[in-house]
């Protein structure tokens, strides 16, 4: 139950990113290794999520920074990163032990 906890932001971030997509300009696209440098570097962000999606055919990972700013990139088996989502004042909440022992 611990793992569920640790990617809980991960999912949260991937629901509502795939809400935003629709929403969004068309998606940003790298190489993964550049997309992540970018992020390090430019941004200031760190990885702190990770976790699969579509079946295990894309990566979804969140880099946040210390000022907030967050980004959701999504890998695809061919290699290629996309910002699906990005903002700021990203802010990580506590988990809710009681909710888990709930369901």
């Amino acid at each position: 139950m611990r793992t569920w906890f640790m990617l809980a932001p991960v999912l949260a971030a991937a629901i509502v990113a795939r809400a935003t997509v629709s929403l969004a300009q068309p998606a940003t696209c790298l190489e993964r290794s550049e997309a992540a440098r970018v992020l390090t570097r430019h941004y200031q962000e760190q990885q702190i999520g990770i976790g699969l999606a579509n079946m295990g055919r894309s990566v979804v990972e969140l880099y946040v920074g210390e000022s907030g700013s967050w980004t959701i990139l999504v890998t695809r088996a061919d290699g290629m990163s996309c910002v699906v989502a990005a903002g700021e004042d990203w802010s990580t909440s506590a988990p809710n032990f009681a909710l888990e022992n709930s369901l």
